[in-house]
C-alpha cells in the first residue's frame, strides 16, 4: 500500500477485489499443476522401477539357464541358500512353464505352483513373480522358445498385474537333438 499525500487529505491505494481474486486463480491453477505433476512423476518412477526390476530378473534368468550333466535338461535357479542359488532342472524337450517368486533385491525366493501364482502372493520379501516357459517349434528344429513373463505387484490379482515379457531363442547342445 502507498500513501499519497495531497494536500490536507489522505489517500490510501489498495488492491481492488477483482486483483485479489484473479492473484488467487493464477496461484491455484500453478499449485494444482504442480501437484498433478508430482503424481505423474511418481508413478513414471514406479513404471520404471518395476520395468527395471523386469528385465534384471528376466536378463538373470534367461543368462542363468544352463544344460546340466544330462544335455537334454536345463537348470533354472529358485531360490537362495547361503548366498548361493538353488537350481532346478527342467526337460528341455518338452514344452515347459514354471513360477518363480523373486524378491526386490531381483533374486529368487522360491517356487511357485501355477494355482498359487493366479492368486494374490502373499509375502513381504516377494515383489515379482517370473514365469519361465520352453517351448520347441518346428520351424526351428535345435532350438527351443525360452519365454520369461515377469509380474508386478505379486500381491495383487491376476488381472492387476503389470507384465513385461522377454523371448530367447536357445540352441540346444547337438547331442541332444532328435
Amino acid at each position: 500500500m502507498r500513501k499519497r499525500n495531497s494536500g490536507s487529505r489522505l489517500h490510501l491505494q489498495a488492491f481492488t477485489l477483482a486483483e485479489i481474486l484473479v492473484a488467487l486463480g493464477v496461484f491455484s491453477v500453478t499449485a494444482f499443476a504442480l501437484i498433478a505433476l508430482f503424481s505423474f512423476t511418481h508413478k513414471t518412477e514406479r513404471d520404471a522401477k518395476e520395468e527395471t526390476q523386469a528385465t534384471l530378473i528376466a536378463s538373470d534368468i534367461m543368462e542363468g539357464l544352463t544344460f546340466g550333466k544330462d544335455p537334454s535338461s536345463l537348470h533354472l535357479a529358485t531360490s537362495m541358500c547361503n548366498g548361493l542359488p538353488v537350481w532346478e532342472s527342467i526337460h528341455s524337450q518338452s514344452s515347459t512353464s514354471c513360477c518363480v517368486a523373486y524378491g526386490a533385491s531381483c533374486e529368487p525366493i522360491r517356487l511357485i505352483s501355477e494355482i498359487e501364482a493366479t492368486n494374490p502372493v502373499l509375502g513381504p520379501e516377494i515383489t515379482a513373480l517370473a514365469w519361465l516357459t520352453l517351448s520347441q517349434k518346428r520351424a526351428t528344429p535345435g532350438m527351443v522358445t525360452v519365454e520369461v513373463l515377469v509380474a508386478t505387484p505379486a500381491s495383487a490379482p491376476a488381472s492387476g498385474r503389470t507384465s513385461h515379457r522377454y523371448t530367447k531363442l536357445l540352441a540346444i547342445p547337438t547331442s541332444v537333438r532328435l
